[in-house]
């Protein structure tokens, strides 16, 4: 089903932790400083901000997080002790963070609104603008949901949203949907900017056909919002008139048992493999060898939507035809009857219907799967979105930081600490309160 397709040259030894490697930006003599925020870094299903910050060209990002998970590389830049960590989420106060350390950066880039207000103090204790990145749940949540949380990062952001509207010198908005959202919420028309993250046309391709078992795969936590069990009653309607197809599943979390009770009672036990987590690599494999790529995402009870389905992207850039929803952001990254199928949200009679026509003409997918490819290579390129953030940063400099004019004086008794430690924070050996915030 994958034939040769030009591939798209994309240089690959960029890292994150260790800035340009390739001759184009080695060509730049000073790449400027910037700080990339993020509450906990790298998480397994963020792979975009990764990719993202390793595609800057003109800018040396740093990452400045509350926790490192991947401790060795370069430029992170974190709270040292844990009594750091868990004072810093419970007051937001930037003596948390190695200050001396952030000095030179010219901004802060936050990925998710509830991240950009826990690092509002910081960026005016450094004088320097906050740039904040939405990706879909920080702004499609019912905010009440926010406010009743146990969680002090949701309760700050519905506490002080109102303040980073205010002083946040730039919304990001990963899709168009995102970006309507935005407004709707009342950010400032001339501070939000659409920008698609994108994806590494040069990674993501499609590959020859293997000997192998076929199936159509679907990647996605198990939550609510990525509507497993439609997809489950979908598969148990047509897997019969497919006995040589199954239905492979990556992802885990607290809907597992669920899920893999309803496919024994629908009688599909047999015909699908729960594969839990994998690696990115393994899942791009899986997606070069997939028949169709399926995910129907739903709306959740709190409103949580998904904002455009960057693994949509990724599954068309492989030549492999989508089925999904008419949900949220994901009709910008699935064109149907073009890149792909579409059906109502929990419909798994119409979804089922998708998936047997794919799988029933293969000429249609091959059609789509194409289409897909040339559709992520014009709209969905990093190559060509990167500049876009890079050329809104070098806009957000020359403005300045109206943050650093505002700086909240909640803090400023406990950053004249310095490096001394509250009286009142306490430090119990192995603290792992954060993993809950």
């Amino acid at each position: 089903m994958h034939e040769a397709v030009d591939r798209q040259t994309y240089p690959r030894d960029v890292q994150w932790s260790r800035g340009a490697a390739d001759p184009a930006a080695a060509s730049v003599t000073a790449r400027v400083p910037i700080g990339v925020f993020r509450t906990v870094f790298p998480a397994p299903s963020e792979t975009f901000i990764q990719d993202q910050v390793a595609s800057l060209r003109r800018f040396e990002p740093h990452m400045v997080v509350r926790e490192h998970l991947a401790p060795g590389g370069g430029r992170v830049h974190a709270p040292s002790a844990a009594w750091k960590r868990r004072l810093w989420t419970l007051t937001r106060w930037p003596g948390a963070f190695p200050l001396r350390e952030l000095r030179g950066l010219r901004l802060l880039h936050a990925h998710f609104g509830l991240d950009a207000v826990m690092a509002l103090p910081l960026s005016r204790r450094l004088g320097i603008p906050l740039v904040t990145t939405f990706h879909g749940s920080d702004v499609t949540t019912d905010r009440t949901r926010f406010a009743r949380s146990r969680k002090p990062t949701q309760r700050w952001f519905a506490a002080r949203e109102s303040e980073l509207i205010r002083e946040g010198a730039a919304f990001v908005a990963v899709s168009r949907f995102v970006e309507q959202k935005l407004l709707a919420c009342g950010y400032p028309p001339d501070k939000v900017r659409q920008i698609y993250i994108g994806i590494d046309l040069e990674r993501f391709v499609p590959a020859p056909r293997r000997d192998g078992p076929r199936y159509v795969l679907c990647v996605a936590r198990h939550t609510f919002k990525k509507g497993l069990d439609t997809l489950i009653r979908a598969w148990a309607r047509i897997a019969a008139r497919h006995p040589d197809v199954e239905l492979w599943q990556v992802g885990e979390g607290g809907l597992t048992p669920l899920y893999v009770r309803l496919a024994q009672e629908l009688g599909v036990g047999e015909r699908m493999r729960f594969l839990g987590v994998r690696s990115h690599d393994e899942v791009l494999r899986l997606m070069q060898q997939a028949e169709a790529f399926v995910l129907p995402s739903q709306t959740a009870e709190d409103g949580d939507s998904e904002a455009l389905g960057i693994v949509f992207n990724e599954a068309s850039a492989c030549c492999v035809p989508v089925v999904s929803t008419w949900h949220g952001g994901i009709p910008e990254a699935v064109l149907h009857g073009e890149t792909g199928l579409l059906c109502q949200e929990r419909d798994d009679t119409a979804l089922a219907e998708h998936i047997d026509l794919l799988l029933r003409d293969r000429a249609l997918a091959l059609r789509l799967g194409r289409r897909g490819r040339e559709y992520v290579c014009e709209m969905f390129d990093i190559r060509k979105q990167t500049p876009k953030l890079e050329a809104l940063y070098d806009e957000v400099m020359t403005r300045g930081a109206p943050a650093a004019r505002t700086a909240g004086r909640e803090h400023e008794s406990l950053a004249a600490t310095g490096s001394s430690r509250p009286a009142s924070a306490a430090s119990p050996a192995g603290d792992r309160s954060s993993e809950s915030l």
